[in-house]
């Protein structure tokens, strides 16, 4: 089983539920609802059918609920608008174009369209889309396409190198927070997060609600999330790179040196960490990857991922199952040869990241297989974080824990009954010689996470397979 997870988008070309099973099949362990489409009936049908399918394949699958943030979309288009390099687009102050006249987009944005001015480059569709002000009035403006492009409603637009004073957290957010709650959803993105504060915002949201145990996940999407990006690493309980909209803000030939510092502080402060938009890009309209793709997911195993996310291939593309599979196979082919960077640990880590340290360092100087018992997911993270060349099997008897497992790279999970520790590794123990996950004579060192007591229970066994 490979070490890296993968993570689809569902969307219209993939909620069915053959293709969700196929894709989960090919390797997809995380699945992501971006809240900016769709509506609550909606995501609640893919939300049981994603279910469905994991009680059907007897897995355990992530589930995440992107907000939209404080982000500046189109509104509703009739029919796509294809545009040649430079031909002229009107945009206009408005929720929806009618269809009427012709390369009219509507903005429904009074904030951004008050922001515009002669001259801004404008970006759309991850950057894919440019275009330049030409004039502005009070109702429309008057933009030049500086690419061939097609414009489709609700995609995000960019004013390059223009922030805007917009709410992180509105009455949608909390609609969508809500909904997240009670379909008990795993994690939950926090689109262009801006620092700490706007995480401490949600939390405390999710605190209210009850739902403090569902994790946050920070995008880094802009130029103030780079320049804040220690604090809200610190901050955050995961981290995605979002490279189609930091590729609007940044020259693209920064992005991959972006990436690198992105994953690399995640790495080191113990977060998981995503890398996210463009993996198989080609893959939405074609049935193979470009070379260049190939090797674009190679870097990315390179620094050490934990998941590699699919947006548009899974959500729109002609080809969901398919760049599932081929992403499957190139992580497959290249992660063995791949040593990833390691975490450090230093005389001012905690006990329990010494303690997790510890027992990486002990199973891979025995060669042996980590078995870990948690009840709430932290310990086998913790052991995960410093990315350990051997393989890692937690149990739990909480089918969320290992829920919020199925997105951290290079754990695999196995569902027990006991809820007590002791028991609980013991349990661990008889359902490895039980279930084939383990060879005959194999060494596993067995152990749970730290409760501070006298105590500690670390097993080192020969496994005989029964």
């Amino acid at each position: 089983m490979a070490k890296t997870k993968i993570a689809v988008t569902i969307g219209t070309a993939s909620k069915n539920k053959n293709v969700i099973k196929e894709m989960a099949e090919a390797g997809a362990s995380i699945f992501r609802i971006n809240f900016s489409h769709g509506n609550p009936q909606e995501w609640r049908e893919i939300v049981e059918t994603i279910r469905e399918v994991e009680s059907e394949l007897g897995k355990h699958f992530a589930l995440i609920g992107d907000l939209r943030g404080p982000s500046v979309r189109l509104g509703d288009i009739a029919k796509p608008i294809d545009v040649k390099k430079g031909s002229m687009i009107k945009l206009v102050l408005s929720n929806s174009a009618s269809g009427g006249e012709e390369n009219v987009v509507p903005l429904p944005n009074e904030v951004a369209f008050r922001a515009l001015r002669r001259g801004h480059l404008i970006l759309m569709d991850d950057g894919r889309a440019a275009f330049r002000v030409e004039s502005v009035s009070r109702s429309e403006a008057s933009l030049k396409a500086l690419t061939d492009a097609k414009i489709t409603s609700r995609k995000t637009m960019v004013i390059q190198g223009r922030g805007l004073d917009l709410p992180a957290i509105t009455s949608r957010e909390i609609d969508a927070v809500k909904f997240a709650v009670e379909e008990e959803f795993d994690y939950i993105g926090l689109s262009y997060t801006r620092g700490e504060e706007e995480i401490s915002m949600l939390r405390g949201i999710l605190l209210s609600l009850g739902a403090e145990s569902l994790s946050i996940i920070a995008k880094i999407e802009t130029p103030i999330a780079v320049k804040k990006l220690p604090e809200i690493v610190e901050a955050a309980d995961a981290i995605l790179v979002a490279r189609g909209d930091l590729g609007m803000h940044f020259p693209l030939e920064e992005i991959p040196s972006l990436q690198k510092k992105i994953v690399g502080m995640s790495i080191e402060h113990g977060k998981p960490v995503i890398v996210a938009t463009q993996i198989l890009g080609s893959m939405i309209e074609n049935p193979i990857p470009t070379r260049s793709e190939v090797v674009d997911v190679v870097s990315a195993l390179m620094d050490g991922v934990d998941a590699l996310m699919l947006t548009g291939e899974t959500a729109i593309g002609k080809y969901p199952v398919e760049t599932v599979r081929w992403l499957a196979k190139i992580i497959q082919r290249y992660e063995e040869t791949i040593t990833p960077p390691r975490r450090k640990i230093g005389e001012e880590s905690a006990i329990t990241d010494k303690f997790a340290a510890g027992i990486v360092s002990l199973a891979e100087s025995l060669n042996a297989i980590i078995a870990v018992y948690t009840k709430s997911g932290r310990t086998a993270q913790r052991i995960a974080s410093f990315r350990p060349r051997c393989k890692i099997i937690s149990a739990s008897a909480d089918d969320r824990t290992l829920r919020k497992l199925a997105l951290i790279r290079g754990i695999e999970t196995i569902k027990v009954s006991s809820r007590d520790y002791e028991e609980g590794l013991n349990e661990l123990e008889e359902e490895l010689r039980k279930s084939g996950e383990v060879s005959e004579n194999s060494t596993v060192v067995l152990t749970y996470g730290m409760r501070g007591e006298p105590v500690h229970i670390v097993k080192i066994v020969q496994v005989k397979v029964e």
